[in-house]
């Protein structure tokens, strides 16, 4: 369960914990991870995009405003909101499961300690991709006749272009069983390489069509790589201990799809993506054509589930489709494979149900995050009627005025730790961070644009 950052990032905590409270609003807390992340994980506007004391004020004040504007929202989050929440909650849910699965896979790290004297190799091949024995069992024939991976490509497609990659290295090979074998030694051109079976199941041959090594000489770019590599294996083994004990969860799940409606509820999908293509957020309901939802759409461990609750299933968590070789087969393949991933997915709810993650603290402030969120924006959306009165780089009288009056309601419930708050050190530059895994890809709320005060005249001391 890895975050993707899109720009270069950092944390950059002085002397503050990022369990420590900076700030209480009743029962709300707003933690020093929780500012650090509302902060530095999307755009902030242009009012505080800076790292001064004033810019953590008013980022403090934005986020005790949103926690206030939701306690005043009154109006009920509606069937598709709370859906979305759910299934932010179950996403954090199999985070938070992952992390308790591997918290011990750094311990077999030297594992790849070579991959240290290989890091400066980069690699140029071709590969094909195969998905039955009977594949195999030809190209394996192909192979040791001393035919070459184009030589076989052209035969079975007329075609020169067989895929390849470019300039491939440790950390961006992208599929582990590939990287622990592309990094056991060093390769030489025209070596073929396979058969690897890769994470998800496909089986690859590799051949290799050139290697370079990259030089580097400066001594601190060489001590971060090194840092970083550390951080690759652990990931790796993360991913590798995780991948075992989704297949112990998910053996003897038996998943059939019924072709008596298959080939219409694809078409149906296939239409409703198309012209949803630009909607970020599909909830999974306003499907066209979908026939019956009381039809059978699958079996599962000798369950019938029916259309209607797939589209419930979905509604909650949004279909994933596969990358890499998978965007290449036919559509109603495509979708198979989102559907086995939706499927697992909620096995992994189970079991985290089951050790009674909902509970975590981590799991509870996703959902409470993205509560106040919605029902933050909702209020400001009923103070301002007209939108487009105001925009990132501005505030409105009204707005503020609104937020300093509810500082002063509300004041007695409000604690502030000035000092976690002075401690912390911010980025100016602009960074977004999003989720590589699951259905819900921003890591965080866009920031609130509440207020751009930056007094603190209100509220009592935290003490901590």
């Amino acid at each position: 369960m890895i975050r993707l950052i899109v720009f270069i990032f950092s944390f950059l905590f002085s002397n503050v914990g990022s369990d420590q409270i900076i700030a209480k609003v009743g029962d709300k807390i707003i933690s020093v991870q929780d500012f650090i992340e509302r902060a530095e994980y999307t755009p902030r506007p242009f009012y505080c995009r800076g790292k001064s004391s004033i810019d953590k004020r008013i980022i403090l004040n934005s986020l005790i405003g949103e926690k206030l504007f939701s306690i005043e929202m009154t109006k009920e989050v509606p069937i598709e909101i709370d859906n979305y929440l759910v299934g932010r909650r179950n996403q954090k849910m199999r985070e938070v499961l992952f992390e308790s699965i591997t918290q011990d896979s750094f311990k077999k790290k030297n594992k790849f300690s070579h991959w240290k004297s290989l890091s400066s190799l980069e690699y140029s091949f071709s590969y094909l991709s195969i998905s039955s024995d009977y594949q195999l069992n030809e190209l394996q024939n192909e192979i040791s006749i001393g035919k070459s991976l184009d030589e076989i490509f052209y035969l079975k497609t007329n075609s020169t272009n067989i895929p390849k990659r470019e300039n491939v290295n440790l950390f961006t090979v992208g599929n582990r069983s590939l990287r622990e074998i592309l990094f056991s030694k060093i390769w030489n051109s025209g070596d073929i390489i396979g058969p690897i079976k890769t994470d998800d199941n496909l089986i690859m041959f590799v051949q290799i069509d050139s290697r370079h090594k990259i030089i580097n000489m400066n001594q601190s770019a060489m001590l971060q790589v090194d840092e970083e590599i550390d951080n690759l294996i652990v990931t790796h083994l993360q991913e590798s201990d995780f991948d075992i004990y989704v297949k112990d969860v998910m053996s003897g799940l038996t998943f059939e799809l019924n072709p008596n409606t298959y080939l219409g509820f694809t078409n149906s999908i296939k239409e409703w993506y198309a012209k949803a293509s630009d909607i970020k957020n599909n909830d999974g309901k306003s499907f066209l054509n979908i026939g019956n939802p009381d039809d059978v759409l699958l079996t599962l461990n000798d369950e019938e589930i029916h259309i209607g609750e797939v589209l419930d299933w979905m509604a909650v968590h949004p279909l994933v489709f596969r990358d890499g070789y998978y965007k290449e087969l036919h559509f109603s393949d495509q979708l198979k494979y989102a559907l086995a991933d939706l499927i697992k997915d909620r096995s992994l709810n189970i079991e985290s149900f089951k050790r009674n993650l909902d509970q975590d603290p981590d799991v509870l402030s996703e959902y409470e995050k993205w509560y106040d969120n919605y029902r933050a924006i909702s209020h400001r959306k009923e103070i301002i009627e007209d939108e487009k009165e105001f925009n990132s780089s501005k505030v409105t009288k009204e707005l503020n005025d609104y937020f300093i009056d509810l500082t002063k309601k509300y004041s007695q419930e409000i604690r502030i730790n000035l000092d976690a708050l002075e401690q912390i050190t911010l980025s100016s530059i602009d960074m977004a961070t999003y989720n590589k895994i699951g259905p819900y890809k921003l890591a965080v709320p866009l920031f609130p644009i509440i207020t751009n005060t930056y007094k603190l005249n209100y509220g009592q001391p935290l003490n901590m």
